[in-house]
């Protein structure tokens, strides 16, 4: 153990240099504690102290000096000294009162730190810095006044001081640093003074009764766990100036109901709202927002201000208590899965300003009933509004061009779309399983009908294809069990797979332009009575017409025998049923199966063939009659006559 002093003058240790003295601890030694003083009671340091007949100004407390003074209880400090070292005071912790002289002007690191029965403390205008850890711990300090000429507050300054419910920081200050007031816990307002550029990470974590906080426009940076499980803070203005916000800076704020974020923001981290559980209202005024408020289900009102410009992938997903959205009006994009989940979200209105609607944007909002989409969007994206289920309406604006995979799928409360002239392509799914819808327009500006785009629309009865559509693609009307009707046009040069299986069509006519169709295009189509195959078919491909239980007469206009499977006719009743092919090829259709499996071929004449044609294509819904010659008669003669696009025996 080392002496640390030069002389123990009244019971005070002190270091000489020239003509000042230095207040010091006894000893010093290698095993805790580190620093042995025998301190107690009430200690009064004088200014001066003379030793060997010369006198010594007193200027400071050195650092350590009453550390682990225990019985400690009071100190007067004159008005020579000029700093407090760092760990003065440190675990004094019967320390209740200590006198800081107008001449101090700095107090070290820890200086006080643990101090654990100091109530109060006046620190003097003449102070401009505090350390560190300066009254760390002290958990009965109920205020403090820090004075002008401080410059910043360092790091964990003021943690722990639990009972501390005031304090005023000063307009000199410029940084607040890490843990700064952590842990405060009975602190319940704070005014930050202009001037502060960042307020640091954990600067006010746990201050569990912090109502309210003033952020000065100076901010530009709120860093990571800055104000974590601050529970009493109830609402937050983040100012413009501020254009980063940590992660988990808000971490834990259960009791946030509002929060407003500046228009400059560009980045919030991780968690950072994590656990708000009572966040009910947010405000933006920043250009773009990100996935800050993913799955916060308490959010129920959000308001997009005219700042924003976009809104990110997964900004809102999975805040399925969000009731109301206002969007501003200078929103050019809306991300994939911006709002997906949002099941509480009734209506929408896009403004105008808006060209693109991201994938899966409003994917299972099941409670919106209505949307309005401004006139700027030109494409919605995949899944825009899958399962959107009680959407009954939607106005689809003329600048779209495209409408994705699965945009409509599952909108079972939809009951009519317009697809405007614009749209060149409905993509796979589009509206599928939109078992509510009985009517739609297809344009034609639309050239190909996609995978799947109709499939289960089980209320849709008739369906008009225009001249423009050249393909309709696997599955684009499967299951459509209300369909009895419906218009190829001549454009079409291919049917895919299942696009009309499991539908209630009672005959269908295929237009010349048709090359190919594909399997099980028409397969159970249980109430289809008549098909007419044209000149132009080449292949006719596994299953297309097997399960048409009700099938009565097949017209087939090719010369050349189609490509078939055995399995073409599969389950429909052939063998009770009519053929009309060609006279010239009634042969190769009787040697060829599955053709040869009708019951009757019937061979037409060319004149015959031309009939069938021109009938097929004239408006079959007036009940005209025609001989085979195609002359129009006024009723049914004896013998036969064709009506409807079909031929009839009386």
């Amino acid at each position: 153990m080392a002496s640390a002093y030069d002389a123990k003058i009244n019971g005070i240790y002190y270091n000489f240099s020239e003509n000042e003295a230095k207040v010091t601890y006894q000893k010093y030694q290698d095993s805790s504690p580190n620093y042995i003083s025998d301190y107690s009671g009430s200690v009064v340091i004088p200014a001066s102290v003379t030793y060997n007949g010369k006198t010594y100004s007193v200027i400071s407390i050195s650092d350590n000096a009453f550390r682990d003074c225990s019985g400690l209880t009071s100190v007067t400090i004159p008005n020579s000294v000029t700093s407090i070292g760092g760990g003065a005071f440190c675990d004094c912790t019967s320390l209740t009162s200590v006198t800081i002289p107008e001449s101090v002007t700095s107090i070290g690191s820890g200086a006080f730190s643990y101090c654990t029965s100091l109530t109060s403390i006046s620190i003097p205008s003449s102070v401009t810095r505090i350390g560190y850890n300066a009254f760390y711990g002290c958990s009965n300090l109920t205020n403090i006044t820090i004075p002008e000429g401080v410059s910043g507050i360092g790091s964990s300054t003021f943690f722990g001081c639990s009972s501390l419910t005031s304090i005023t920081i000063p307009s000199s200050v410029t940084y607040i640093g890490p843990h700064a007031f952590s842990g405060c816990s009975s602190l319940t307002s704070i005014t930050i003074p202009e001037g502060v550029t960042s307020i640091d990470y954990n600067a006010f974590s746990s201050c569990r009764s912090l109502t309210s906080i003033t952020i000065p426009s100076s901010v530009t940076s709120i860093e990571d766990y800055a104000f974590i499980h601050c529970r009493s803070l109830t609402s937050i203005t983040i100012p413009s100036s501020v254009t980063s916000i940590g992660d988990n800076a808000f971490f834990g704020c259960s009791g946030l109901i509002s929060i407003t974020i500046g228009d400059n923001v560009t980045s919030i981290g991780d968690n950072t709202f994590y656990g708000c559980s009572s966040l009910t209202s947010m405000t933006f005024h920043c250009k773009m927002i990100g996935s800050w408020f993913s799955g916060k289900t308490s959010i129920k009102k959000i308001i997009i201000g005219d700042e924003v410009t976009s809104i990110g992938d997964n900004a809102f997903s999975g805040c399925s208590g969000l009731t109301s959205i206002t969007i501003g009006d200078c929103v050019t994009g809306i991300g994939n899965s911006a709002f997906s989940g949002c099941s509480g979200l009734t209506s929408v209105t896009i403004p105008s300003s808006v060209t693109s609607i991201g994938y899966y944007a409003f994917c299972d909002c099941s409670g919106m009933t209505y949307i309005t989409v401004g006139s700027g969007v030109t494409g919605i994206g995949n899944y825009a509004f899958s399962g959107c289920s009680s959407m009954t309406s939607i106005t689809i604006p003329d600048g779209v061009t495209s409408i994705g995979n699965s945009a409509f799928h599952g909108c079972s409360g939809l009951t009519s779309v317009t697809i405007p002239n614009s749209v060149t392509s409905i993509g796979s799914s589009a509206f599928g399983g939109c078992s509510g819808l009985t009517s739609i327009t297809i344009p034609n500006s639309v050239t190909r009908i996609g995978y799947g785009a109709f499939y289960g629309c089980s209320s849709l009865t008739s369906i008009i294809i225009p001249s423009s559509v050249t393909y309709i693609d696997a599955y684009a009307f499967y299951d459509c069990s209300g369909l009895t009707s419906v218009t190829i046009p001549n454009s079409v040069t291919s049917i895919g797979g299942s696009a009309f299986s499991e539908c209630s069509l009672t005959s269908v006519t295929i237009p010349n332009s048709v090359t190919s169709i594909g399997w099980n295009a028409f397969r159970d189509c249980s109430s289809m009575t008549s098909i007419t195959i044209p000149n132009s078919m080449t292949s006719i491909d596994d299953g297309a017409f097997s399960g048409c239980s009700g099938l009565t007469e097949v017209y087939c206009l090719a010369e050349n025998v189609p490509k078939t499977k055995s399995s073409t006719f599969a389950d429909s009743p052939i063998a009770f049923a009519t053929l009309y092919v060609p006279e010239s090829a009634i042969e190769l259709y009787q040697a060829t199966e599955p053709w040869s499996g009708f019951g009757t071929i019937v061979g037409l004449t060319q004149d015959e063939l031309d009939t069938v044609e021109s009938v097929k294509a004239s408006d079959a819904t007036k009940a005209k009659y025609f001989d085979l010659h195609g002359r129009e008669m006024s009723k049914p003669q004896k013998g036969l006559y064709i009506t409807a696009g079909r031929k009839f025996l009386s």
